[in-house]
């Protein structure tokens, strides 16, 4: 039974929420050292069963995925997202993916390079020898201005300072939703958190309707992902104009913000590494154009190590829908799951030198057969992430562009440091002095 379940006490009301605050992944690595693979928790009064081993993990995403519902703390992304394919279940999130999955096939995945290739020649044309710029902020930019070109053939550019502001205050309120029992509702009360979180989501709202009446107005197929949603229809009819938006700001949001983390900490880490970063340097220095199809083993292993070490999403979520058996243990329905790539990544039991920059590892094509789940970045089963090609495709070919042609001398100050929100991002950026080479 899950009251058998190890845990930290906690004061009453308050549980351990903060604790899981102040340092969530740090916090997280502590319990799982100290009290195992299955862990309990609690967030204010709500019990949250921590779960740390890939074959539990497996257990969850795949082989008893039917038991399960996504958790409160990612259902209340709906607030932002709307009913879109992170939000649904069941029936209606199968039929939203069937739809949308064209949009996903390698050879329409293929025919967005261009836009990766294009984005970031203009990105790095505007940079200067010894500037300092803050590499976060950059990368940013450079995936909204991928997602909305290669997914909606839009051009949004002059809007991304407007929309990074209103996706920090999203992401920062947001966080303070999650990680409180009754959040859902106090972001409706005439509070600052409240009021600052309404007003960010009207900003988004508004990119994403004009993104959408302009697409009204001119409704050719273009062969992009909003093609698909606006030509999308089954035996149940086409979609609305708010399943449109909902799913729009779904891959919209969730897309460029994670692909933006994993971009950055990339070249975080290869600038802490220069003998890596030589190795690459020889890669990279004679292509004259880069494909989606170009061989480039070293540049694929850094995006693969980056997002072990720093997996955009650090935590994902799951609720029983259903009793179920978990790592021996039966959980009743409405149990709260909290997996964590993070910390499942950093485990000496399935990682050699786990806290240690190893791309070379990602050479072994042997690497992730057994166990399969020490390594999700993307999530897992039928709900894995439904943009994994292409955000391998934009990771490898933007960090080849940019790579070729700069390098980085990363700052002390501000300090490079964790942020886990709903996406584990720099807190105070990336800072580093540009080198063309």
């Amino acid at each position: 039974m899950s009251a058998l379940i190890p845990g930290p006490s906690g004061p009453p009301l308050l549980g351990n929420t903060l604790d899981l605050r102040k340092d969530p992944t740090g916090y997280l690595l502590r319990l799982q050292k100290e009290y195992g693979d299955l862990v309990r928790i609690h967030l204010g009064w709500i019990p949250i069963t921590l779960v740390f081993h890939p074959d539990q993990v497996r257990q969850i995403l795949v082989e008893n995925h039917k038991s399960f519902i996504k958790s409160r703390g990612t259902r209340l992304t709906e607030l932002i997202l709307g009913r879109g394919l992170l939000t649904t279940e069941g029936k209606e999130h199968r039929r939203q993916r069937k739809l949308i999955q064209p949009a996903f096939q390698k050879r329409r995945i293929d025919c967005y390079a261009p836009f990766i290739q294009e984005a970031c020649a203009n990105l790095l044309s505007g940079w200067k020898d010894g500037e300092i710029i803050d590499l976060h902020r950059n990368m940013m930019r450079l995936a909204l201005v991928i997602a909305s070109r290669s997914l909606f053939d839009a051009d949004v550019e002059s809007d991304a300072p407007h929309i990074g502001r209103a996706l920090d205050r999203a992401m920062q309120d947001f966080n303070r939703v999650v990680s409180h029992p009754l959040g859902r509702y106090l972001v409706k009360l005439p509070t600052p958190a409240g009021m600052r979180f309404r007003a960010a989501r009207r900003d988004l709202d508004r990119i994403i309707y004009r993104i959408i009446n302009d697409r009204k107005a001119n409704p050719e197929d273009r062969g992009d992902f909003l093609s698909i949603l606006f030509s999308a229809a089954d035996e149940e009819g086409g979609m609305t104009e708010k399943q449109i938006r909902d799913e729009a700001m779904t891959i919209f949001l969730a897309g460029h913000e994670t692909t933006a983390n994993a971009l950055s900490w990339s070249l975080y880490l290869v600038s802490k590494h220069p003998e890596f970063e030589a190795r690459l340097q020889k890669e990279l220095s004679n292509l004259s154009r880069i494909e989606p199809d170009t061989p480039l083993p070293l540049t694929e292993a850094l995006f693969a190590e980056s997002m072990r070490l720093y997996p955009p999403v650090w935590a994902l979520g799951r609720e029983a829908m259903e009793t179920v058996e978990i790592g021996g243990h039966t959980f009743a329905p409405g149990t709260t799951f909290l997996l964590s790539p993070y910390v499942t990544h950093r485990d000496p039991r399935f990682w050699d030198s786990p806290l240690q920059f190893q791309p070379d590892r990602w050479l072994d094509p042997d690497l992730l057969k057994h166990p399969r789940f020490r390594y999700f970045p993307f999530g897992g089963g039928p709900r894995i992430c439904i943009g994994e090609p292409f955000a391998w495709m934009e990771g490898k070919m933007a960090l080849a562009s940019i790579l070729r042609d700069w390098s980085f001398k990363i700052q002390e100050k501000p300090p490079v440091r964790e942020k886990p929100l709903v996406t584990l991002r720099p807190e105070y950026g990336i800072h580093a002095r540009l080198k063309q080479r």
